[in-house]
């Protein structure tokens, strides 16, 4: 699944092949980062469901994409505190956020360098 959190549309649907779902329960989204391993926790609130798939709505908080938080995440569907959906998703945030990184210049040109390689032969 991919999950696309931009800053302008905050909220995203889900289609999972859960059926007859039922209205009245709370269901919790948790998106577990596989790189931090920090867990981020968000209400899920069934929009439709029927006998083949149910359909989520899932709000990110504010703020939330424009940091960097692209990349694969562990997901799963609780309900009552007992999963009752998981699976990998692809999280992408635009524009991305910063990486904090700060490009290398030694101010010599070096892109027309070209090495000189000398082989011994093995006698």
């Amino acid at each position: 699944m991919t999950l696309y959190a931009i800053e302008g549309s905050l909220q995203t649907y889900i289609y999972l092949n859960l059926v007859n779902q039922s209205l009245l329960e709370d269901y919790i989204f948790t998106l577990t980062s596989q790189y931090s391993h920090q867990p981020l926790e968000l209400v899920a609130t069934l929009v439709t469901t029927g006998d083949r798939y149910s359909k989520y709505s899932i709000t990110f908080p504010t703020g939330f994409g424009d940091e960097h938080q692209n990349g694969v995440y562990n997901w799963s569907l609780s309900s009552g505190g007992t999963a009752i959906s998981y699976g990998l998703a692809k999280l992408i945030t635009q524009p991305g956020g910063s990486m904090g990184t700060v490009a290398y210049d030694s101010g010599v040109d070096t892109e027309q360098r070209v090495a000189d390689v000398y082989f011994r032969p093995n006698y």
